[in-house]
């Protein structure tokens, strides 16, 4: 049967034709060479469709890497993946991060412009800050650096000396990596470990894990603690007594889950937190799942980072964001070096962009589609 569409509603935006053929590798072959065998007709390139449905506006860039990525799929995680690039939805969500970006380059530029005039200020250097912060949080769980360990959320187990956050720290680990030792102040140092957590879809996420030491400890212990509460995502406040202290250090964006650990031992009726034994295994997968459900957007998180030239361009556009921020004077007036942020924010966005073709360079377009097999 031919099927004939003369039009350009097809997936290319130009006429097409469709052979459709009995089942069996061995005819269609012998049908493409006999089409092939006349004058001006030859077989498709690789990605060759695709491409062409690229170039006449049918589909964005990020959109035809999904159909490579369905293609070469080989994990579930790697289908979600590139499912989800496909249907557009990742490539919005950049979308709307460049969008952001964007405005904050112009902010700036706008402040380098009046420089000479101190009472005009685009934007305030607090403001920047926290703005790129939130674009940060925005990007990051979808973010691995390039030898593809997790960039992405921070979880971090903080408390007082010998609250068993060590214990926890292996049990969720599944092995022996932290030193436990009922003398307070076995942990002197910030443990990082990637771990994998279940979510309700079934396709795991990944995060970093870190144990931290006891925060009523001596300064240089303390300071570890808080250097690592700073960048936290994710706080598991561990207190067997389930006293819960207030913990000043800790960033405004950040979740906290309290945790009642040696939840093997007496404790009162009325006492809060999740209870959880590190000894015996109760209450983990519970934590587990707390864990996940307070990470914004967990159920995708990770999936993008399947998709190696996301994951780098991702983790080269988050670094520039940190560097813009380390940038940033705290001070009342104007920004200290704005043309240094706006340098950093300008390459930031073209990392963006490469993903969502919006800034893409001939280079780009040509390797997302050399990936193709022949002829999608």
């Amino acid at each position: 049967m031919l099927l004939r569409y003369p039009d350009e509603r097809t997936f290319t935006g130009e006429p097409s034709a469709e052979i459709l053929l009995p089942g069996g590798p061995h005819l269609v072959e012998r049908v493409i060479d006999q089409l092939c065998a006349h004058k001006g007709v030859r077989r498709a390139g690789p990605g060759e469709f695709s491409a062409r449905a690229y170039l006449n506006g049918r589909l964005s860039l990020d959109q035809a890497e999904g159909v490579a990525g369905v293609i070469a799929a080989r994990t579930e995680a790697q289908l979600d993946a590139a499912r989800e690039t496909l249907s557009g939805a990742a490539g919005d969500r950049l979308r709307s991060a460049a969008g952001e970006l964007t405005t904050l380059l112009a902010l700036v530029e706008a402040g380098i412009d009046f420089t000479d005039q101190e009472d005009v200020v685009a934007i305030a250097p607090d403001a920047l800050a926290a703005r790129l912060h939130a674009l940060r949080r925005a990007i990051r769980p979808e973010t691995l650096d390039s030898r593809g360990r997790a960039g992405g959320v921070l979880v971090v187990l903080a408390g007082p000396p010998s609250a068993g956050k060590s214990t926890l720290f292996n049990a969720m680990l599944g092995r022996e990596r932290a030193v436990t030792d009922a003398t307070p102040g076995t942990t002197r140092d910030a443990l990082r470990e990637r771990i994998e957590l279940p979510t309700p879809e079934g396709v795991p996420v990944g995060v970093t894990l870190a144990d931290t030491p006891g925060l009523e400890l001596d300064v240089s212990a303390s300071g570890v603690a808080l250097g690592a509460l700073a960048q936290a995502d994710v706080v598991l406040q561990c207190d067997p007594r389930a006293r819960f202290d207030p913990i000043e250090a800790l960033p405004r964006e950040s979740a906290v889950l309290r945790v009642r650990t040696k939840a093997d031992r007496p404790a009162p009726s009325d006492a809060e937190g999740l209870p959880v034994c590190a000894m015996d295994g109760s209450g983990l997968d519970e934590l587990r799942r707390a864990i996940v459900s307070s990470i914004p957007g967990a159920s995708a998180a990770d999936r993008l980072a399947e998709m190696p030239r996301w994951r780098d361009a991702l983790a080269h556009a988050c670094r520039k964001i940190d560097r813009a921020r380390d940038s940033i004077a705290k001070q009342d007036g104007a920004l200290e070096h704005p043309e240094t942020i706006a340098e950093d924010l300008r390459a930031a966005l073209d990392h963006l962009g490469e993903l969502t073709g919006e800034v893409a360079r001939d280079d780009v377009i040509g390797r997302v589609f050399a990936t193709f097999c022949v002829g999608k």
